[in-house]
């Protein structure tokens, strides 16, 4: 008999050990579980900050976010507040943060304009990677490359080239003297620029080596006061200049230039 007291006396010291190490874990996470919801359910937005854009003002952000000061922090999430900001083409990446201050803080990185792209006689702006940001507005005065009768749906790939080439022209700051830079061809291969006149036939690829050669010939122009009527690019070795007609001596109507700096007469 007494043992059999014993026996349920330690069951019931057992038992109590263990409603101490459960109940109090159990607890704390339904208060915490608790506390959550009520934060969610109560805790008010008090702050919106951006950081990052250039382009689109705080007021264009904010009605594309759709929260505003006192409505609830979390009542919506981050990603349908960074889906909606996508919506804009101006925006190419973004990241949104929530304090348990109440304040949301979004950092916006914008798609750069590097070109324009004549549509229809309508000028749009456009990224590096040919993305249509909006159309430009009447009266601005932006100092671009424009990308001028290339269909971008219908010559996909020399539009890329094109993009491509303005990129290269805007990293590189490459601008004209009399403010016109112009892209133009109906193949990569025939890819063409437009500097203060001159037509600069540049083709396809290894844009960033033919502006190096481009900066070279332009300067020995300058320097003969030459009129040109173009300046071929495409060949790896030589620089093809085509003197104007009203220049042209007999036969000499081609002058190739090295670009090692020696010259050479045909």
């Amino acid at each position: 008999m007494a043992i059999r007291n014993i026996r349920t006396l330690q069951r019931r010291k057992e038992k109590k050990r263990f409603l101490y190490l459960i109940i109090p874990p159990l607890v704390a996470v339904a208060l915490c579980i608790a506390s959550l919801f009520l934060m969610k359910q109560l805790l008010p937005v008090t702050e919106i900050s951006f950081i990052g854009n250039r382009h689109l003002k705080n007021e264009e952000l904010s009605n594309l976010i759709r929260i505003s000061k006192n409505s609830e922090l979390f009542g919506v999430s981050g990603r349908n507040i960074y889906m909606r900001l996508k919506q804009s083409p101006w925006i190419k990446d973004a990241v949104v943060r929530k304090e348990l201050s109440g304040r949301v803080l979004v950092r916006v990185t914008e798609r750069v304009p590097v070109a324009l792209l004549i549509l229809a006689d309508r000028p749009f702006l456009i990224d590096n990677e040919g993305n249509v940001l909006e159309q430009m507005k009447e009266g601005a005065i932006l100092l671009l490359p424009v990308i001028k009768d290339i269909d971008p749906v219908r010559n996909r790939e020399t539009y890329g080239e094109a993009v491509r080439l303005a990129g290269v022209l805007h990293d590189r700051r490459v601008v004209s003297y009399q403010g016109d830079v112009e892209i133009s061809g109906q193949r990569p291969e025939d890819i063409m620029l437009k500097i203060d006149k001159i037509v600069i036939k540049v083709g396809k690829g290894d844009f960033e080596k033919k502006l190096e050669r481009l900066e070279f010939v332009r300067d020995e122009i300058q320097k003969r006061n030459m009129t040109v009527e173009y300046i071929d690019l495409r060949f790896a070795n030589k620089i093809i200049v085509k003197p104007a007609q009203q220049e042209n001596l007999g036969n000499a109507t081609i002058e190739t230039v090295h670009y090692n700096g020696k010259k050479k007469k045909n």
